[in-house]
């Protein structure tokens, strides 16, 4: 399977990459909104999209208004940074149309068992 993972914060993108590729998944990191976009549009396929919601210049709501309106089947799993911007983020969601969002920190298992989740 093959998983897009946008976060503009450097150890947290290779954190969740690592953790990823060591469960077998295949990690295509960028680490902005534009970085993603141009994967995308590069005929680059995923299955799955894992962002950020709060980033400088464009956020996660970019990204995953952008991949909606282009392949709307494809699973969004937003993540945002903490209980200050949880409630806000969550709001954001229901307009943007991710499927799913994550308080970081989060497990290791809650990440893949929700992965698996929305992949199915």
């Amino acid at each position: 399977m093959d998983i897009l993972i946008v976060d503009d914060n450097a150890f947290i993108l290779e954190i969740i990459s690592k953790m990823l590729a060591g469960q077998g998944y295949k990690i295509h990191p960028k680490s902005n909104v534009d970085e993603a976009i141009s994967y995308l549009e590069g005929g680059s396929e995923c299955d799955l999209v894992i962002t950020d919601i709060v980033m400088p210049e464009k956020d996660g709501t970019k990204l995953a208004s952008y991949v909606k309106s282009k392949t709307p089947s494809m699973p969004v799993l937003a993540m945002t940074g903490g209980l200050e911007n949880a409630l806000e983020d969550y709001v954001v969601l229901a307009e943007m149309f991710a499927d799913e969002v994550m308080t970081k920190p989060f497990h290791k298992n809650q990440l893949i068992e929700t992965i698996e989740r929305l992949v199915a």
